[in-house]
């Protein structure tokens, strides 16, 4: 596609720093550099890709702004696939946003968020899978969040996907071929078309689906809410996975009052942790009462909770927490305090329980790993080599809900021409993904999560 416009931004993050740079892109940025930036090197041309030293000036006023470095990529060779300069000067706001006003004086036009990015899209230098991991590697804040976001930006899920398109594509031209010409061909031989279809597509299918499900938390980090009766040990426990005296400790119960959050790190894995008041019969006041009511609502806003209790209480001392209202299959049962007493098996209501102690540490990392795996479904800790977001999913499940409805009508012995409308149904659905049939809504609502400047 080619754009009439030329666009500029300030690419670097908005604050003080030794080095900015504002990128232009279009058909005009080379002469738009031109119009606003004087070299003060030897050289007699200006090669692609060569750094020139030089100066900016207004182009109204002529007044200095900056000495930078300047680039020029040509036209298909740049992140945009257009011709791109970028401008390397003095990282300040006032001198950045000084030479920005520049070029857009010499002609170009603001940037949209995202623009840069969806112009490398629309000009085929990317899909919208590996679009969106750009975002992804900007955004990522986790060992884990980065090596995603670097393989789907390197073309892991999208290589995945068109395996499973270049199959579908293969099965509807063998049908294609048995329609329109099943007079001159030997007849498709249904059972095995179907078993491929499973083998080559399907399945394949199932299993990025699977991924997206097990590696969603190294993807998108992990919430904990803490919850007990009060003085069990559950801020002790938090400070303790946090790696920090984040919450206050006391032997009077009731200390905390409020929820309290705080972000650790777990191999690779980004966690918020929330520690809440804890649940008693009766609130001894109008403050406990509102602090037990907000730890219940973090209950539903948790991915997985710790229902933390002590091992030095008789079952009837226990807090009065329905186990009904724990997820059964996001709650993980945490006997503190096994130091002082050792565990006497307790029901957890089919919940797994760990013992620990807050006070020496000892189980935590046995809880962790727990933890972890509640969480992916794996005992592996590391996150799945591909794991497509909430979006992808959705066009994944889609696929796999046409296709699997296509297999039973091969099974019920539906004609050729029924089966082949659900293979090209089963292609729109998998084309999202990439962007091959993305509507404009959806590439709107994608590109407006992005910077200025990406």
């Amino acid at each position: 596609m080619r754009y009439v416009s030329t666009i500029a931004a300030i690419s670097t993050a908005p604050a003080v720093g030794a080095v900015s740079i504002i990128r232009l892109s279009g058909p005009e940025a080379l002469n738009i550099a031109w119009r606003i930036f004087t070299p003060l090197d030897s050289a007699k041309d200006w090669l692609p890709r060569q750094m020139r030293f030089g100066r900016i000036n207004d182009p109204e006023g002529g007044q200095l702004l900056d000495e930078v470095l300047c680039v020029w990529f040509p036209a298909p060779h740049s992140f945009t696939g257009e011709e791109v300069c970028e401008i390397q000067g003095h990282g300040g706001l006032a001198v950045t946003g000084q030479v920005l006003a520049a070029a857009l004086k010499a002609g170009a036009e603001m940037a949209q968020p995202g623009e840069f990015t969806r112009r490398a899209f629309m000009n085929g230098r990317l899909d919208l899978a590996q679009a969106e991991a750009v975002a992804d590697l900007v955004a990522a804040r986790s060992d884990a969040e980065i090596r995603l976001a670097a393989r789907q930006l390197a073309g892991g899920l999208s290589g995945k996907v068109a395996e499973i398109h270049k199959a579908l594509i293969a099965a509807l031209a063998e049908l294609t071929a048995d329609i329109d010409f099943g007079d001159d061909l030997e007849p498709l031989e249904m059972k095995s078309f179907r078993e491929r279809l499973e083998v080559m597509a399907l399945s394949p299918l199932e299993r990025l689906l699977a991924d997206g499900r097990a590696g969603r938390p190294f993807r998108e980090g992990l919430r904990l809410a803490l919850v007990g009766a009060p003085n069990v040990g559950k801020s002790s426990l938090f400070n303790l996975l946090v790696g920090s005296d984040r919450a206050m400790v006391s032997s009077v119960p009731g200390t905390t009052r409020d929820f309290i959050t705080a972000g650790a790190a777990w191999s690779g894995l980004v966690v918020e942790l929330c520690d809440t008041a804890g649940l008693s019969a009766a609130p001894r006041d109008e403050l406990d009462a509102l602090g037990q009511q907000r730890s219940r609502a973090q209950l539903t806003q948790a991915d997985l909770v710790l229902w933390v209790r002590d091992l030095t209480r008789s079952e009837q001392d226990d807090e009065t927490l329905d186990p009904e209202e724990l997820p059964l299959d996001r709650t993980l049962v945490v006997l503190n305090k096994v130091d002082l007493a050792r565990p006497v098996k307790r029901p957890g209501q089919g919940r797994p329980e760990l013992t620990v102690s807050a006070r020496t540490g000892e189980g935590l990392d046995q809880l962790k790993a727990a933890i972890l795996k509640l969480a992916t479904g794996r005992d592996d800790p590391t996150p799945p080599e591909v794991v497509p977001n909430l979006r992808h999913q959705i066009a994944l499940t889609r696929t796999a809900e046409i296709l699997t409805e296509t297999i039973a009508d091969l099974k019920a012995g539906q004609p050729p021409d029924i089966v082949s409308l659900g293979l090209k149904s089963a292609l729109n659905a998998l084309e999202v993904i990439c962007g091959r049939t993305a509507p404009d809504d959806i590439l709107a609502e994608i590109f407006s999560r992005f910077c200025l400047g990406k």
